[in-house]
């Protein structure tokens, strides 16, 4: 036989034969190296069916490396097959992981991480455009006397459903964080201190007016909530001290109320 790899090699009938590739290089994924295979098997078969080839002194020895390096592409493709489910299951898991690093796993809110990076978002996002924005701190009123009156399973249910009506009644733009034990905090992007103190009185309302029930065990829940504007300049860690200071004054008041940063 004649050529090189990459040539067609005639014989004396004027037939052609395409040779392989002048590279062999497999291509990425399984798919490729099972279309690499399927080529170099059509190739051996043009071969064979060619008279002048089949009866080549070399032919039975190119059968035979032909036959092992398709049992090295089968491995191979074994293998990438592998290694495709491998990645995905990596690609998967970093997903959840990602997940997980950002939610509260009780209530299934964002956590305190996913707030911070949030609210620290929009800060860059009112140095570059302008603007505002608000925050609320809430905290639930006298909720060791539900796990003590309850237990602590009622308790856990007094959270998430009351994660879930605040979810719910927010704009789609704004974030609900379960900021820590009973406490919960919101952001509320582009929305002013009067504005604020309005969604404030709703949440107010809403979970004060809501029948949670427990194993037919009415259980009576309110709300103590600090409202704060973002004011220039201020950093994330002064804005949430802001609503946290806002809601000790609610509670001093007298809890189920809210009030606003001095």
């Amino acid at each position: 036989m004649t050529g090189d790899a990459g040539s067609k090699v005639g014989n004396a009938g004027g037939t052609t034969v395409t040779g392989l590739p002048r590279r062999w290089a497999l291509r990425r994924g399984t798919m490729g190296m099972m279309l690499q295979e399927q080529k170099l098997q059509d190739w051996v078969a043009r071969l064979a069916a060619n008279e002048d080839y089949a009866s080549h002194p070399l032919m039975q020895e190119f059968r035979a490396l032909a036959n092992d390096h398709m049992k090295l592409m089968r491995q191979l493709t074994k293998i990438a097959k592998i290694s495709d489910r491998m990645q995905t299951d990596t690609r998967q898991m970093a997903r959840t992981l990602h997940a997980a690093s950002q939610t509260d796993p009780l209530t299934d809110l964002p956590n305190r991480r996913q707030m911070i990076e949030r609210l620290e978002a929009e800060l860059c996002r009112v140095g570059r455009n302008g603007g505002g924005f608000a925050l609320l701190m809430m905290d639930i009123d006298h909720f060791k006397d539900v796990n003590d009156d309850f237990g602590h399973a009622a308790g856990d249910h007094v959270l998430v459903e009351t994660a879930g009506l605040l979810r719910r009644n927010l704009r789609m733009h704004d974030l609900c964080a379960r900021w820590g034990g009973e406490e919960f905090l919101i952001l509320l992007p582009g929305s002013d201190q009067v504005q604020a103190e309005t969604v404030a009185e709703k949440l107010r309302q809403l979970i004060a007016h809501h029948p949670f029930v427990h194993q037919d065990s009415s259980i009576l829940v309110t709300l103590s909530l600090g409202v704060a504007s973002y004011r220039e300049g201020q950093t994330a860690d002064a804005c949430i001290q802001a609503a946290d200071d806002a809601l000790y004054i609610a509670k001093r008041a007298g809890r189920n109320r809210w009030a606003a940063a001095a």
